[in-house]
């Protein structure tokens, strides 16, 4: 009985696939999306209707907000908000559907489906727009996300940290 146990418990690591990461604390820069002036709120706690304090993308003087993911829960995260002209971050919960991150490059991106290098590539895109992906998790410097490419499909996937760029005023090449 024991090794049968132990037999099941190692097909289920081998066969886990894409659908499995190891959940790691969020260390990841984005950016604050959509870019026009329209105000985010920040919540004091997580699903909250309690509004810590409202961002807002000031397209006018060009003043953006940079975002540090600390934490992803369902469709909420944590983060620590800035413009460069801040001297105070502000931290609260904010929908993520405001968090994107661009390419790094604009010739061929590698969705992975672990955070991982060695991981399987699970979807490629190619020569991607100048867009940002949306962000639905994290995992250390890593980030899951969906992007809508010219084929008009969603493709998802992990994103290696060397393929983000959190940069709002330059494209990170």
């Amino acid at each position: 009985m024991k090794n049968k146990l132990i037999l099941i418990l190692s097909l289920s690591l081998i066969f886990s696939g894409c659908n499995s990461s190891k959940r790691i604390k969020c260390d990841s820069e984005c950016i604050l999306m959509p870019p026009k002036n329209i105000k985010i709120p920040l919540y004091n706690k997580y699903n909250s209707k309690t509004v810590n304090c409202i961002i807002v993308n000031d397209t006018i003087t060009e003043e953006y907000y940079s975002l540090h993911v600390i934490k992803i829960k369902r469709e909420f995260a944590l983060v620590e908000a800035c413009t460069p002209f801040d001297t105070i971050k502000k931290v609260g919960w904010i929908n993520i559907k405001y968090l994107g991150i661009y390419p790094s490059n604009f010739l061929n991106i590698n969705l992975y489906c672990k955070p991982d290098l060695k991981s399987k590539i699970k979807s490629q895109i190619i020569k991607p727009e100048y867009y940002p992906f949306n962000i639905l998790d994290c995992s250390g410097e890593w980030l899951y996300v969906k992007y809508f490419d010219a084929d008009k499909k969603y493709k998802k996937g992990w994103l290696a940290p060397g393929d983000q760029c959190s940069n709002p005023y330059s494209t990170c090449n």
